[in-house]
């Protein structure tokens, strides 16, 4: 099985997050996430000043790749239940380690003066997930630490989302802790809107100490998802999303099917709320392909109609759970749909006085945040410094995230002493629960 395409290098220096980096705290790591899709992945140099919840992030370079077509193939095939014998999961694990450890590599040998220091990686990627009705929710990671680990000589850590369930979360979100590391503002609480395929939010309290207990997050509803199927399903194919909104803003607004789509019971759930696969529309689609065409509704009307539905799920997620006081200066946005105007003109006019800002503004590229929250998510299980907990993931206690696989001797050895330095069982997240 082929690994990778050669990429463009994407290197991007320089972006800060929290403090300057400096002094003898400092520590570097390489966070690695492969997208939801298996379609790309990337790897993010970070360093580190400080230890635990406070400790201050850096951002110095990154680089990406899009994956092999038939890497992602064999995921799509393998997540829909088309293995057939066991030893696809390894092929597929053992391809997808290769390609992230060509990046890895890539990506220090472009810093040689950096590289060096380098302890560890952290790796994020979607794995099976195995879901249902009743059923509890199953993890298994699909990229080869071992392989990885003995490709870079660097330790590894990944398995997140396991780690979670083990402890009787519902694996995720595992990025809101770090996401607010990164994010976080020194002074005034932030929101975080992820517009991808699923809409997700994380509330970012101030950075100040004894803060980090009020990190929420949740699905607020679909997300792009809706809109691309919608264009594709009422186009024939011939369109595939909607661009900007361009052909939304050209409809009417259909209020019965907003509330039809309201209604499902979802929309009222508490925290924790987070589904591993995001949330799909599917069975809602199809009853709105027969209302469509009873009622004569046009592409525009619907278009239209849903991205005033995504607006208005988004608002009540915020109402039900965001923490109101002090209020939220601002909501940072990122995904796809942070480029559709109409979409942002509708979340804004529902959320008054909360000024939506692009969250590459603060830290570069959508991809390069998610890589970046895994590495401080790696460096967390360093720490002791836990990632979940009850109100955010459904965890019975606070749980530190992840699993460790040594990497080389003088790895291994510079690793060492930064793990017997961490508190003895988890450092609690203050008081989260």
């Amino acid at each position: 099985m082929s690994t990778s395409r050669s990429s463009s290098p994407g290197l991007i220096l320089g972006q800060r997050a929290g403090l300057p980096p400096g002094g003898a705290s400092q520590r570097s790591i390489v966070g690695i996430r492969i997208g939801s899709q298996c379609q790309s992945a990337t790897a993010a140099l970070v360093t580190i000043q400080g230890r635990g919840e406070m400790a201050a992030p850096h951002l110095v370079a990154m680089r990406n790749m899009a994956l092999d077509a038939s890497l992602r193939a064999e995921y799509q095939r393998l997540a829909s239940g088309g293995a057939q014998a066991a030893g696809e999961f390894a092929e597929l694990a053992a391809g997808l380690a290769d390609s992230v450890a060509d990046l890895t590599l890539q990506l220090l040998g472009s810093l040689p003066s950096v590289a060096s220091d380098v302890m560890l990686a952290g790796v994020h990627e979607p794995g099976l997930w195995h879901v249902g009705r009743g059923v509890r929710p199953t993890y298994a990671g699909l990229c080869d630490a071992a392989r990885l680990a003995q490709r870079t000589g660097l330790n590894v850590i990944d398995a997140f989302p396991a780690r979670d369930l083990a402890a009787g979360g519902q694996g995720g979100p595992v990025l809101a802790a770090p996401l607010w590391m990164l994010l976080g503002d020194p002074r005034r609480p932030r929101l975080l809107l992820d517009l991808g395929r699923t809409a997700r939010l994380t509330y970012l309290p101030s950075r100040e100490v004894n803060s980090a207990d009020k990190i929420a997050a949740l699905d607020a509803g679909p997300g792009t998802i809706l809109l691309d199927t919608l264009a594709e399903q009422f186009t024939s194919g011939t369109t595939h999303f909607d661009p900007g909104g361009t052909l939304a803003v050209q409809g009417r607004r259909i209020h019965d099917l907003i509330e039809h789509w309201l209604a499902d019971p979802y929309f009222h759930r508490p925290p924790p709320r987070w589904y591993p696969l995001g949330v799909r529309p599917h069975a809602e689609l199809q009853q709105t392909v027969h209302m469509a065409i009873e009622s004569g509704w046009t592409v525009r009307d619907l278009l239209c109609t849903a991205t005033h539905f995504i607006a208005e799920a988004i608002a009540r997620a915020v109402k039900i759970g965001v923490p109101q006081s002090p209020p939220i200066a601002e909501m940072l946005v990122t995904g796809g749909g942070a480029h559709n105007g109409f979409l942002l003109a509708e979340i804004s006019r529902r959320l008054p006085g909360v000024p939506l800002r692009k969250a590459t503004d603060v830290l570069a590229g959508d991809e390069t945040l998610e890589a970046a929250a895994t590495g401080m998510l790696a460096m967390m299980f360093v720490d002791r410094v836990p990632g979940t907990w009850a109100a955010l993931t459904g965890a019975t206690a606070p749980q530190v995230l992840g699993r460790l696989t040594p990497g080389s001797p003088e790895n291994w050895k510079r690793l060492t002493p930064q793990l017997a330095a961490a508190p003895i069982g988890a450092a609690a997240l203050r008081n989260a629960s």
